[in-house]
């Protein structure tokens, strides 16, 4: 599977041998800002890397407390 944003310009070689099977679909992210979309990516990594790690106390609480805000602050609902 090959995923890029929309704005990436690409393009498609032919097929010089067999067929070519494609199927396509679109996403539309809940958060139009790119700078906020990775800054909530940042902080998701972290997150699941400290929980990963065997972190279990009230900083991650709050961190993954702090990732819910935001997202909900920066959604287009």
């Amino acid at each position: 599977m090959v995923v890029y944003p929309s704005s990436s310009i690409h393009r498609v070689l032919p097929v010089t041998r067999g067929t070519r099977t494609a199927a396509f679909f679109w996403i539309q992210s809940m958060v139009r800002d790119d700078g906020a979309r990775a800054l909530l990516d940042e902080l998701d990594t972290s997150i699941r890397e400290l929980a990963r790690d065997g972190a279990r106390n009230e900083s991650l609480v709050r961190l993954t407390a702090c990732y819910h805000n935001l997202l909900r602050r920066w959604a287009d609902l």
